[in-house]
């Protein structure tokens, strides 16, 4: 079986399990984004996926690796050594705490799997929505 590839999600999926930089459980207390947030997305792609720590260090290199190439591509040259800094920040702070966020599997994430997790995720926001009106009626 293929391996499920970020560029096979829809965008309904990319919202589901992406959301760019930092972990979900921070909150609003997201690092900022700056030219990165595509880097960031397929990171959280690859650790959604998930396998096992060979597949961690994979994802980890390969966001540091699109960082920087997202530094030559979107970066006015003013701010490159800027950028170059924090790509080496965030890389660190993965390498260093992404171990409490990767999903270590035996075999990686199928597309069953993300259709299963959408499927989840829409019927708790439609749990949350019905919560929310039935609560505004209450008032």
């Amino acid at each position: 079986m293929d391996k499920l590839r970020f560029s096979d999600l829809s965008d309904e999926q990319k919202t589901v399990v992406c959301n760019g930089c930092g972990p979900k459980a921070w909150g609003g207390l997201q690092p900022p984004q700056f030219i990165f947030r595509a880097s960031c997305d397929q990171h959280d792609f690859y650790y959604w996926r998930g396998g096992t720590e060979k597949d961690r260090k994979f994802a980890d290199k390969e966001f540091y690796k699109f960082m920087k190439i997202d530094i030559k591509e979107d970066a006015p040259w003013y701010k490159k050594p800027h950028y170059h800094t924090l790509a080496w920040i965030y890389y660190s702070a993965v390498r260093i705490s992404g171990v409490t966020c990767f999903t270590y599997l035996d075999e990686m994430r199928t597309e069953a799997d993300l259709i299963e997790t959408v499927k989840v995720y829409n019927n708790i926001q439609d749990a949350i929505l019905e919560i929310t009106e039935v609560e505004d009626d209450d008032r």
